[in-house]
């Protein structure tokens, strides 16, 4: 099995190497790292571009990062796909590894997996969102329920229904409830990723995450409540939120 890395970014001169360091280092050895670029100006190809025989690296212009990741995703190759911001990073040189022994037992039906996530600032951990399969399903019903830079998908699935880049922040969490059943996603027991905090998405108070995510509750999520509902309440008993250990 394969795995795609997809990054999008635009200026990241200050985490680029941060990121770029995580993913070179990974034990597991069938990865590709797609990174599109929107035309940086602050260095950040500069830091790039002498590693083009380890990167499927493209430099141009986007309308957003959901804009960006659907060009990405037309020169992934993977199995399965991950999203890193330039300010992310793997949390351990055997993370796809750890993800791999229980993504290549999942049958088709699953498309959607995911682990749990470090959060803060400049690299200091400040947050573990270590989420239960109950409490995700459950979080659909009024947010994005899964932690995206700590989630696998299907490179097959996201190639086909790709990003709704009409929206500036919510798009993943719309691509997520689209594609959502009552039996399309799994756990990982596995702290993937750190993602660094203070975008847009992390200020609940934001007018326009506020109308997109509204926007997504009322166009995929209503029609499928129900469904996720029962859902919910047939989980509710599950309450393994167990984590492997993080591997040096």
């Amino acid at each position: 099995m394969k795995y795609s890395i997809i990054t999008a970014v635009r200026n990241g001169k200050k985490y680029i190497s941060r990121l770029m360091a995580s993913v070179f280092n990974q034990s597991y050895p069938h990865v590709e790292w797609i990174v599109q670029d929107g035309d940086s100006t602050d260095g950040t190809l500069d830091i790039l571009r002498p590693h083009a025989d380890r990167i499927k690296l493209v430099s141009e212009p986007d309308s957003g990062v959901y804009d960006a990741w659907n060009k990405a995703l037309d020169r992934a190759t993977g199995d399965w796909a991950i999203f890193l911001g330039a300010d992310d990073f793997f949390v351990s040189r055997h993370s796809i590894t750890q993800c791999h022994r229980r993504l290549r037992t999942l049958g088709p039906e699953t498309v959607m997996a995911f682990g749990a996530l470090l959060r803060g600032h400049d690299g200091k951990i400040e947050h573990l969102l270590n989420r239960t399969i109950y409490r995700v399903y459950n979080g659909f019903l009024s947010d994005m329920g899964v932690p995206f830079p700590a989630t696998f998908t299907r490179l097959p699935v996201l190639q086909k229904e790709k990003f709704d880049a009409s929206y500036r922040i919510a798009g993943d969490f719309e691509f997520a409830a689209r594609i959502l059943t009552g039996s399309n996603i799994a756990r990982l027991p596995v702290i993937v990723s750190y993602m660094e905090m203070g975008g847009l998405s992390d200020n609940a108070g934001n007018r326009t995450l506020l109308d997109e995510r509204g926007r997504v509750l009322l166009s995929q999520i209503a029609p499928k409540a129900r469904e996720l509902v029962e859902t919910s309440v047939r989980l509710m008993a599950d309450i393994d939120d167990s984590l492997e250990e993080i591997p040096t």
